[in-house]
Formats: structure tokens, sequence, C-alpha cells
């Protein structure tokens, strides 16, 4: 009674498995896990590779920033050197309230040619502003000899005898004025500001004064004598000069 089944059963089961060109369940089977072990096998390829071209990106960005580090560090150090501390004095007026700072005169041709014209000015202003009856005539020709253009002929007007405000004529054989500089600026190449004051002395008191003077000047290449050389070497002429009041006068008794 059961013999048939069984029997066809086993037929199925043999033709199937020894068939030659019918693939079976297995075979089936086999296939699925192949193509996953390769399809599994190329994934961990592709990781691998991600993460040796990540490693290499790092290693290159790693590498760059340690160029740019140590590149900023050797600037550094070698501007440690150029790092300098310089001192300096603020001295305010007490009279006019101008505030000027003090430095020491730092090396170099630019600021040994500034002291030279600095001391040009001064002593032109000195020779033009004093009035001592005993060296009159020497302060006027220093004077005439570093001026050319407005500044010489205003230069000559002032000490005109047409001229009511000559100060021979104000000032006399008896008084002096003396005159001490408080400080030089200069604006641009060719202008000069000097702070200076003035000490006007009678036989009773003194006057102070304090000015502000605007100097233009040049140096000129222009032939003169030896003994203009002398006193002028490097051709030092001023073209323009004006000065102005910076404060009321005050006035002291002479034994001050």
């Amino acid at each position: 009674m059961w013999e048939l089944p069984l029997r066809r059963l086993s037929r199925r089961a043999l033709r199937d498995e020894f068939a030659p060109n019918a693939p079976g369940p297995g075979a089936s089977a086999a296939g699925e896990g192949a193509r996953y072990y390769q399809e599994g096998g190329t994934w961990e390829e592709d990781r691998t590779l991600w993460k040796n071209s990540s490693l290499s990106i790092a290693w290159i960005i790693a590498a760059v920033m340690t160029v740019i580090a140590l590149g900023a560090i050797v600037s550094l150090v070698s501007l440690a050197p150029l790092k300098t501390f310089e001192p300096y004095m603020i001295v305010v007026d007490k009279s006019s309230g101008f505030v000027e700072v003090k430095r020491p005169m730092a090396e170099g041709a630019l600021s040994q040619d500034e002291a030279v014209t600095m001391f040009n000015v001064v002593r032109y202003v000195k020779a033009r502003e004093t009035y001592d009856p005993k060296a009159l005539k020497d302060n006027f020709d220093l004077a005439q000899l570093l001026s050319t253009g407005d500044a010489a002929r205003d230069l000559t007007d002032i000490f005109s005898p047409a001229n009511p405000k000559n100060p021979i004529k104000l000032l006399g054989a008896t008084m002096e004025v003396a005159v001490s500089v408080k400080s030089v600026t200069f604006p641009n190449q060719r202008t000069a500001l000097v702070r200076f004051g003035t000490d006007e002395k009678s036989a009773s008191n003194i006057i102070h004064r304090d000015w502000v003077a605007l100097v233009r000047f040049r140096y000129s290449g222009s032939p003169m004598s030896n003994q203009m050389r002398f006193d002028n070497p490097l051709g030092f002429q001023t073209t323009e000069y004006r000065r102005d009041q910076e404060t009321v006068p005050t006035a002291a008794g002479a034994d001050k």
C-alpha cells in the first residue's frame, strides 16, 4: 500500500540529484553564498582603501601644519632681536601747556641730518631774536647770512632806520633780549616749528614772552666766499620766517 509513493519519491530524488544540467537547491544556495562572500570581500576592500586614503590625507595635513608652525616659530625667533625698549620723557610747559616728548637721538644718516638742520634752525632763531647791544652787528650779519628771499627782506625792514618799531629804537643801548629755545619739530623736510621764549631785561624788571615760529628753509649750493662758508658751510638758508606770540607776557623783578 505504501510502497508505490515511496518508490516514486525515490526516483524523483534520484533524478534531481543525478541530472547533469538541472541545478538543484544545493547549487542555488551555493551560488548565493559565493555571491554574498564576493560582495562582502569587495566592501571590505573598499573600507580598507578608504581608511588608507584617509590616513594619507591626515598625514599630509599634519605635515603641512607642522611646517607652518615651524615657520611661525622661526619668524618669531628672528624678530626677537628687533624688539627694543626706547625710554622717553614727556615735558609740559607750565606757561603755554605745550607737551614735548624727549627721545634720544637714534643712529643713522637721517637722524644726523635732522640734528644738523635743527642746529641751523636754532642758530638762526637765536641770531634773529636775540638783542644784545654789544653783539648787535654780529647777530644781524649771521641772521642775514642765513636768510634769503622774504626772510632776508623782512629782516632788513625790521632794522631799517625808517621803521618806528626798530628794536634799536625800542630797546636802546641798555636793554637786552635773551632767547631760550624749547623745542623744534619738522612737519616736513623744508619746514620747522620752533617754540621759544624771550626774556626782555631792563634795569628794573624782566618781561617773559612765549613764541612759536614757522621757519621754511632750504640748502643752497650757490657759490659763496670762504668767509661765508666758514659761518655757513652747508649753505643753510631761511626762505620764510614768521613768529606768533603764544601766551600773555609775564613780568618779574630784575633780581629774580
